[in-house]
């Protein structure tokens, strides 16, 4: 009829706009790329910073924000943390930049973290190096980063790490179900704070929590805060810049026999993961119960 030819042929300019437009993007997205990495020649292994660096100051520094969010965590008898971890961290790149009406309204890409520059960020505690270890799962990463037109980049890769606890101290022979004192410190490994000026993802000092999962086996019971530091050693006038979560952990259960043995209620844990998902979470103390 005439009425089902008119609405196959609806239905077909439909179809065939649809595919124009997701073609268009497609297209767009890959002229993009081509554009910011191709054409210019990007190179991922140099920082993306305007000027040199300044003798005296951090003026022609860039800005890295970082933050680390805890997922799970153990802690064995001898002070080394197992951690799986979301590492948040952000900065900008002026290579970066584009117009998005020259792109269809694109304003922003999803691409493999492989093909930028990342900051060379080390947990300078660490436990353990090679293959597996934070440092290798961070160079070799390929999770997405998304990158605004502005130049903005943002970065949060899934990471374990282990840290070590008592690197400073000899660690005393304590009951693993008493609350155990621990540390990680992250910064860059090679640049100063003249290159590239540390700052705390979203202004928060603090280890995040509110992802943290409920199974843990140890959980976070105390926080100082105030992670940003600022060194100075004696070879240099530089200040190195550096994210040092200082914290408190203890067991929420063992697993004896095949079975969860609590060290913790669960009604106590409850409410401390309660805790986490409130404002609460910055607090330096949770009432975790006794």
């Amino acid at each position: 009829s005439c009425k089902m030819a008119a609405g196959m042929r609806s239905g077909f300019v439909l179809f065939l706009a649809f595919g124009i437009s997701c073609a268009t993007n497609e297209n767009e997205v890959s002229s993009l790329i081509d554009d910011l990495f191709d054409d210019t020649d990007y190179n991922k292994d140099v920082i993306p910073m305007l000027k040199p660096a300044d003798k005296t100051t951090n003026v022609n520094a860039i800005n890295i924000a970082v933050g680390l969010s805890m997922i799970r965590m153990d802690l064995d008898p001898t002070g080394v943390l197992s951690a799986t971890t979301w590492l948040r961290s952000s900065w900008s790149d002026f290579r970066l930049q584009w117009d998005p009406e020259q792109y269809d309204g694109l304003d922003n890409i999803k691409i493999p973290s492989s093909k930028i520059w990342k900051p060379d960020l080390s947990i300078y505690n660490a436990a353990d190096f090679g293959s597996g270890s934070f440092e290798d799962r961070y160079s070799l990463d390929q999770t997405n980063a998304i990158v605004y037109s502005t130049g903005k980049v943002l970065w949060i890769p899934p990471l374990p790490m282990k840290a070590d606890c008592n690197h400073d101290h000899v660690l005393p022979s304590t009951d693993q179900n008493d609350p155990q004192g621990c540390n990680i410190k992250i910064g860059s490994w090679t640049y100063d704070g003249f290159h590239l000026n540390l700052t705390a993802f979203g202004g928060e000092e603090y280890l995040d929590l509110g992802d943290m999962s409920k199974n843990s086996p140890y959980v976070v019971t105390s926080q100082e805060g105030d992670a940003l530091q600022t060194t100075y050693y004696p070879c240099c006038k530089e200040p190195y810049l550096s994210m040092n979560y200082r914290f408190t952990v203890q067991r929420a259960f063992a697993i004896q026999d095949g079975e969860k043995v609590f060290n913790k209620s669960p009604e106590d844990l409850e409410k401390l993961f309660e805790q986490f998902h409130t404002k609460e979470k910055m607090k330096t103390e949770y009432n975790v119960g006794e």
